[in-house]
């Protein structure tokens, strides 16, 4: 650590691991670069669907974290600062930090019924089959409990896949998505909106918007809604509440978000936070994570006399949905300074590959190697 200057960075999701990377590639021998995760492993969270769907297991979706030239602890940060972290009782100090720990999934915050699991990545999805899988008839329910969330489409293609596997293995199950939106993807915009809509339709889903759900008055096999709405089920899968990390509390924003100026920093300070608890009114998706980091880090380099910071990279994402026939399509955004743009393709088997492409650069961004599947099933 005998460079001039060190930027700690905390969190090993799609931003932590770009701000790793860039602080490394553009500020070499001058700013010595620490990584701080819980358990040092890399989840992509995308894979939530592959696994709830059965045709891939959780490890395929995770990694460990072991980047070239940065220093990588393996700890959980409980306060973050403009000058450095704690953990573990010490603190741990920097000249700056740059927060991507994401949002915290309090599978807590639903009662622990028996026909229903309350999970938001690979491991939970796992526990689905049983429950919502293998169901040979009846109502198989998707509901997200509150916003935001991580991956806005992920809940309906989840149901939308349901559907097809369910039609594949003759069973008689119906299938429910409930959102508490107004209109799913509003803050995507485009044709988004519609093409989930049509996309639920299509595979005989049926999409209960603005559904609120009330947990308190609802009982082991139905969700009711605060407007009295209820629906009854055989097995479901509910997105828990999403809650700010606790490395972030005392700072400020609404909610779970916290609330951040130029390149993502707080107050104007060498402290950033990026990802999904940022509340800069994007999408919760990776690739908007990874280029609000990469601004983040060429801000800090700037701010710390380091490099000067090129103008902010257009920010891209792409989430994929899954279709009757193992197809899938993808629902791409891009926020540059002309506007926001919405590119839709597919439904298409040819997807695939694009879809094992987004997997495999993510564990190679964590410094593990592996191409990761290529087909459904």
């Amino acid at each position: 650590m005998s460079s001039d200057r060190h930027v700690i960075v905390v969190g090993a999701g799609p931003g932590g691991l770009a701000a790793a990377a860039r602080l490394h590639e553009r500020g070499s021998g001058r700013v010595a670069v620490t990584l701080i995760s819980p358990g040092l492993r890399a989840t992509f969270l995308g894979g939530t669907l592959e696994v709830a769907l059965g045709d891939q297991e959780p490890a395929a979706f995770t990694a460990a974290v072991d980047l070239a030239g940065v220093r990588c602890i393996d700890a959980a940060v409980s306060a973050v600062a403009p000058d450095g972290v704690a953990l573990d009782g010490e603190r741990l100090a920097a000249d700056a930090v740059i927060a991507a720990p994401g949002l915290a999934v309090d599978a807590e915050s639903v009662p622990r019924w028996s026909r229903a699991l309350a999970a938001w990545d690979p491991h939970g999805a796992w526990r689905l089959r049983e429950r919502v899988l293998d169901l040979p008839a009846g109502r198989v329910l998707v509901a997200i409990t509150a916003v935001p969330y991580r991956c806005p489409p992920a809940p309906l293609a989840l149901a939308v896949g349901l559907a097809g596997r369910h039609l594949e293995a003759r069973h008689a199950v119906r299938v429910t998505v409930a959102t508490p939106e107004p209109v799913p993807l509003a803050g995507v915009g485009g044709e988004a909106p519609a093409f989930v809509s049509d996309a639920c339709a299509a595979a005989g889903v049926t999409l209960e918007r603005g559904f609120v759900p009330d947990l308190d008055a609802s009982a082991d096999g139905v969700l009711r809604a605060t407007d009295g709405r209820e629906i009854s089920y055989d097995g479901a899968f509910l997105v828990p509440v999403h809650r700010r990390a606790v490395c972030l509390e005392g700072l400020p924003g609404p909610g779970p978000l916290v609330a951040v100026g130029d390149r993502g920093s707080v107050d104007g300070s060498l402290l950033y936070v990026v990802g999904d608890a940022a509340a800069t009114g994007l999408p919760r998706a990776a690739g908007f994570a990874s280029g609000a980091a990469v601004a983040a880090a060429d801000g800090a380099l700037e701010s710390l006399g380091i490099a000067p910071a090129p103008p902010p990279p257009a920010l891209e994402a792409s989430c994929f949905m899954f279709h009757h026939g193992r197809a899938i399509s993808r629902i791409g955004v891009r926020y540059a300074q002309d506007g926001p743009s919405v590119r839709i393709d597919g439904p298409s088997r040819d997807l695939w590959p694009a879809r094992a492409g987004e997997l495999r650069r993510f564990l190679e961004a964590a410094g593990a190697g592996g191409s990761g599947p290529t087909a459904a099933g």
